[in-house]
């Protein structure tokens, strides 16, 4: 919390709840080193030294305690949030989108971005040939969808199927070329898709 300038922080004293820090930014920054410089100030006696105030005058008193640390950090840049999830990326051929009804993806993007997230069972289901049900969410138009994920039989590859033409290819007008973003939101345990681009 900044308050005119002031970054207050709580429990200046580890494992005691009696001290309270007032970390002040001086906002100082070395041009070469980029280093921060940042000023404590320290208003709260810890337990053992409220304990020494009152065996050595007789009662505690916070003024004589009060003090300023100045300490320096490395300046580091902010963090940029993910704003690409869409680890799974496919450009839909001309099966993708045809009557077969199926949309297939290769084993490196499901090893890599699918199976390493869900349980062993589901996982030894899925390799030995059998279809679990999944949910896929269209980020797009904020729908659910119930499809069936498996490991094609002729190769391979793996495929989501059941309803993929009806919910999918028709309902959002797939065409071969198009871009398509998928990935296993753990949160939720689902698919989410979304076309990447028209």
């Amino acid at each position: 919390m900044l308050i005119k300038g002031m970054t207050i922080h709580g429990d200046s004293y580890l494992g005691s709840l009696s001290s309270i820090k007032f970390l002040a930014l001086n906002h100082f920054i070395h041009p070469f080193l980029q280093m921060e410089k940042i000023t404590f100030h320290h208003f709260l006696l810890t337990k053992a030294e409220e304990e020494e105030e009152i065996k050595r005058y007789g009662r505690a008193s916070q003024e004589r305690h009060r003090r300023r640390e100045m300490v320096e950090k490395r300046a580091e840049p902010p963090k940029l949030l993910q704003l690409f999830p869409w680890e799974i990326n496919k450009v839909l051929n001309a099966s993708d989108v045809s009557s077969l009804g199926m949309l297939e993806l290769i084993p490196e993007q499901v090893h890599k971005h699918i199976l390493r997230h869900w349980e062993a069972d589901m996982v030894a289901k899925v390799l030995t040939g059998k279809q679990i049900p999944i949910v896929i969410l269209d980020v797009d138009t904020d729908t659910k969808h119930s499809l069936f994920f498996k490991k094609w039989s002729q190769d391979d590859n793996f495929i989501f199927h059941s309803s993929w033409v009806n919910d999918f290819v028709k309902r959002r007008n797939l065409q071969e070329g198009m871009q398509i973003g998928m990935y296993w939101d753990l949160r939720i345990s689902c698919f989410k898709f979304s076309i990447l681009n028209d």
